[in-house]
């Protein structure tokens, strides 16, 4: 089968979007599929990915990201056979070839905070709009398949769940040199070592975890938190010493996924606190590296973790401290986590994910015959 995937929506740092459409496509190349990738002309705006392992073919748009995303991407190659869309911004128009569409999450239906902007309440009418022309939608999860349901009822005949993958990169053992090497270039010195892996805007729930660190920290005075993905270090690292944490605490942004694999094997223990998510990758990172995870006891997340890490209320600061915690004392109850999730994760290899595509895709052609 012959499928195109749009990557016009790529950033020039690796992203949610990114990481997924990589693997997806190593996944389905795994199982048998030719992919192509096709995007935007204006290379300042889609640049070539070679790291996405693709051949991007662009078509001829000059103008902005909207334009793309209602006539451009129309224009598939002539030798494909499917467009999956791994984001929701499909045409308004039913395509010459069968389309698939990804819905990662329904964060500014569920949030009223990512909405606020004439911008913003604009590209949702469009999405409204346009995503019944999808021949076929994934959601990623339970959960956002249950806010479709919710949102978008008249969808969900044409909805099923996919989770997402974990790269084969972070089921890979690290050489102790190369860790060594990675923890003097990042400046860690401490242990045992907390590791948060994501954004920092409000519903991640940044603040909750720093005030039970203070907690772990009085007990713990050796220990160190790392968190990666701070796209404005300095605001952050104000609230650090606002908190008086700045020297247990390391601040770093996007990192590359070779340094993140070496991350996630120097830490002692994974927290992931956010109020919400359509699907929650780190935590899946986290349990394919061989770390103990403690996350948020919400329903996308419980279904990532499951029996498999700690689950634990969002904003309850002592559920948090007594966690992170009993991990840290109780080595017994750490390398039990380690061996049932790793064995666990394997749910999330790519190969296993992209025969599921491949059943939608298959779908998807059969309903235009």
């Amino acid at each position: 089968m012959n499928i195109a995937i749009d990557v016009s929506n790529t950033a020039g740092f690796r992203t949610g979007t990114e990481e997924y459409i990589e693997g997806l496509v190593y996944g389905l190349r795994r199982v048998g599929a030719q992919v192509v990738g096709v995007g935007r002309q204006t290379s300042a705006l889609v640049p070539d990915k070679p790291h996405l392992g693709l051949e991007l073919r662009r078509h001829p748009s000059p103008l902005a990201k909207w334009w793309w995303e209602y006539y451009g991407v129309r224009r598939v190659p002539r030798d494909v056979e499917l467009l999956h869309i791994p984001f929701m911004a499909h045409p308004p128009a039913r395509l010459s070839v069968p389309s698939v569409v990804t819905v990662h999450d329904l964060i500014p239906y569920r949030l009223a905070a990512y909405r606020k902007s004439v911008k913003e309440r604009h590209y949702f009418s469009h999405i409204e709009r346009s995503l019944p022309y999808a021949d076929r939608i994934v959601a990623i999860s339970h959960a956002t398949f249950d806010d479709m349901r919710e949102f978008f009822p008249h969808l969900t005949s044409k909805t099923v769940v996919i989770p997402n993958g974990v790269h084969p990169d972070f089921f890979e053992e690290l050489d102790s040199q190369h860790l060594m090497q990675t923890a003097r270039r990042f400046g860690l010195r401490r242990h045992p070592r907390v590791l948060y892996v994501g954004g920092f805007d409000e519903r991640k729930n940044v603040g909750t975890l720093l005030t039970a660190m203070k907690t772990v920290f009085s007990r713990h005075r050796d220990a160190e938190l790392v968190l990666v993905g701070a796209k404005d270090n300095l605001s952050v690292r104000r609230a650090l010493v606002d908190l008086g944490l700045d020297s247990q605490v390391l601040v770093t942004p996007f990192v590359s996924r070779h340094d993140l694999v070496a991350l996630y094997h120097s830490a002692d223990v994974f927290v992931y606190p956010s109020r919400y998510e359509g699907f929650g990758l780190p935590p899946a990172q986290a349990l394919a590296v061989g770390v103990p995870v403690i996350a948020s006891d919400i329903p996308s997340v419980r279904e990532v973790v499951q029996d498999y890490g700690i689950l634990v209320d969002p904003d309850s600061v002592e559920a948090w401290s007594a966690a992170i915690e009993q991990v840290l004392d109780a080595p017994e109850t750490a390398h039990r986590m380690v061996t049932e999730g790793q064995v666990y994760a394997e749910e999330f290899s790519w190969p296993r994910i992209a025969r599921s595509y491949l059943n939608v895709y298959h779908d998807a052609l059969r309903g235009r015959s």
